[in-house]
């Protein structure tokens, strides 16, 4: 407006003499005056025109960005007025919902969308608000015309109008393809992670041979002894009967063993459970127990008994306990730090459990403090450098957190927390076995 005004002005400079620039009125010649007054009207009427018709472009242009780039994101845009007024869906809505662009946009057609397991949900985080609500966000799933499942990812806000009603308005984004790889990268990862395992059983291989064989042993010597009572003149059978018991009792010895060494191997989708991490360390110490003997390093366990549980897998927890206790058996390999000894600890904190594995060895070097969890780094002759990298991944896939420091008094701590799934705690008599429960339990 201003430009076009200042064009009228700058042609009365040049053709008009000086006193009728801003007041054309005082021209005598009335035809003149009036020929001058309606071209200038045409003039600001062309420019006024033109001026919006690019603004009308550039909003055309600014319209066409934002549906690549909602088309290219998977994003579409609704709003509308609480409960089914003023609805709008963007072009990549329809697109996402499975809709004809001629459709007209409602709550109903949204509704008929989504899948019957989540549409209470939905209805309750989104589509029937009713109340301001600063934060929206939530995913669901559709489906579509086709029988296809979507699934949707809503970010949004309910704002109070200054009428009463409530606006609300939303982002739609189709995470479909998301999901689709990041289960694709979670098998990847179980798949390396079930690789790792088997290497450290392959590691493990001589001490667990040396711990299934003693129950053993002790089984075929319980039952000699029991067939020398049985076979004498006048059968002793209360100590036939103690023989066959030490039989069962080493029997479930090993059968207990083989079953967490068959879970170690085994090959499965992540399972999350509610699990106690004592359960976890005491299972780890067992197994371990033979490795830490030939390497002459004593183990401790330094349990809260009254630990709450968390929620994860099994087997990924204890590939974790295992992977960091003999990184310390080996970081102690070539210490001659007496005593050598490893603590496991496990600590109940405001919001999540810890799990802390100490050893006495050399500690980590400055200059490797920020790449021990990198994939392939290792500071091993015979090692791949996955096995802490991997330990992020299964502890990040947990939301939980992963570090590593030294000790004031020498020796590396690693420690991994994770959230907590309630307040409730096992009790101690479902947690803790006395070998290894105790407060300071020593094996090895």
């Amino acid at each position: 407006m201003l430009a076009s005004i200042l064009a009228i002005l700058s042609v009365r400079f040049f053709f008009l003499a000086p006193q009728y620039t801003f007041d054309p009125g005082l021209m005598g010649n009335e035809a003149l005056r009036r020929f001058l007054l309606y071209g200038e009207s045409i003039f600001l009427i062309w420019l006024l025109g033109s001026a919006q018709r690019r603004a009308q472009e550039r909003s055309r242009r600014s319209e066409g960005y934002l549906a690549d780039a909602q088309a290219l994101s998977r994003t579409g845009s609704v709003g509308f007025t609480a409960p089914d007024k003023n609805m709008f869906w963007s072009t990549e809505t329809y697109r996402i919902l499975g809709l004809d662009l001629r459709t007209t946009p409602s709550m109903k057609k949204m509704l008929e969308r989504i899948h019957p397991e989540d549409r209470a949900m939905a209805c309750r985080a989104f589509y029937c608000v009713t109340e301001p609500s600063e934060a929206i966000e939530f995913e669901h799933r559709i489906v579509t015309e086709g029988g296809s499942t979507k699934h949707l990812r809503i970010c949004g806000k309910a704002e109070q109008q200054v009428e009463g009603a409530v606006r609300v308005s939303a982002a739609m984004m189709d995470v479909t393809e998301t999901r689709r790889i990041s289960a694709s990268l979670r098998k990847a990862q179980s798949e390396l992670a079930h690789v790792a395992r088997l290497n450290t059983m392959g590691e493990l291989v001589a001490s667990i041979t040396h711990e299934i064989n003693q129950p053993l042993g002790a089984m075929k010597l319980s039952a000699n002894t029991g067939l020398r009572w049985l076979n004498r003149d006048t059968p002793e059978l209360e100590k036939v009967g103690a023989s066959l018991k030490r039989v069962s009792e080493n029997a479930t010895r090993a059968e207990a063993l083989i079953s967490k060494l068959r879970n170690m191997a085994k090959k499965g989708e992540f399972e999350a459970v509610p699990i106690s991490l004592n359960q976890i360390v005491s299972d780890v110490i067992e197994l371990l127990h033979g490795e830490a003997n030939e390497r002459g390093i004593t183990c401790v366990a330094d349990l809260d008994t009254d630990l709450p549980l968390v929620k994860g897998d099994e087997v990924q927890l204890q590939q974790i306990a295992v992977n960091l206790v003999m990184n310390s058996f080996d970081a102690m390999a070539a210490s001659l730090t007496h005593p050598r000894q490893i603590v496991v600890r496990s600590r109940n904190r405001a919001d999540s459990v810890a799990l802390e594995v100490a050893d006495t060895g050399p500690g980590i070097r400055p200059d490797m403090q920020d790449r021990l969890f990198d994939a392939f780094f290792t500071t091993k002759s015979h090692g791949m450098g996955m096995g802490l990298s991997i330990c992020r991944s299964i502890v990040e896939a947990h939301d939980g957190t992963i570090e590593a420091f030294n000790n004031e008094l020498g020796g590396a701590t690693f420690r991994i927390a994770l959230p907590v799934r309630s307040t409730e705690t096992l009790e101690p008599s479902a947690t803790s076995r006395p070998t290894t429960f105790n407060a300071e339990a020593r094996i090895g």
